[in-house]
């Protein structure tokens, strides 16, 4: 996940005003075994929120996160964390993403063969990062794209170099 063409995102707001997990409840949730054949550790979510929030391995934030939470938490996760949320394909969002593209964010790929989702941590959305060659044999559609408006601009080597 380091690319050596972006450095990190820049600092967050006051950590006074950062967001937590703090009274965020998760769904009841049994996971399927068939999911656990899929590639991936079901961890995603946590793994992007958390690179995207600042959140550290082993933080109370990290720990308060769950395998592979249901679509409803994800959208009530969403604005929990005051998070803001664009579909890439419908062409208003598409506009008002414009202005974010050179923040960090989370993209949100459907896996439609499998009725899965995966989501990964984006340093810097006007240069998305692709999936994982794990999801090489999945026809994959990105639907979500997520960015945290109170985080700074990333600066960005390769935007640089123009």
């Amino acid at each position: 996940m380091n690319d050596p063409n972006i450095l990190p995102p820049s600092p967050m707001r006051a950590l006074m005003d950062a967001p937590t997990m703090r009274d965020f409840e998760w769904s009841p949730r049994e996971i399927d075994p068939a999911q656990r054949l899929i590639p991936g550790d079901l961890w995603c979510v946590r793994d992007a929120f958390c690179a995207l929030l600042g959140w550290k391995p082993g933080s109370d934030e990290w720990k308060r996160s769950i395998e592979a939470p249901t679509p409803d938490d994800m959208d009530r996760l969403i604005d929990h964390l005051g998070l803001v949320w664009f579909d890439p394909e419908y062409q208003p969002h598409w506009q008002l993403l414009q202005s974010q593209l050179d923040h960090p964010g989370i993209s949100f790929f459907a896996l439609h063969s499998v009725r899965m989702s995966h989501c990964m941590y984006q340093p810097h959305l006007r240069h998305l990062l692709g999936l994982p060659p794990q999801y090489a044999s999945y026809p994959v559609e990105m639907y979500r794209i997520v960015v945290d408006t109170r985080q700074l601009p990333a600066a960005c080597m390769m935007c640089s170099r123009t």
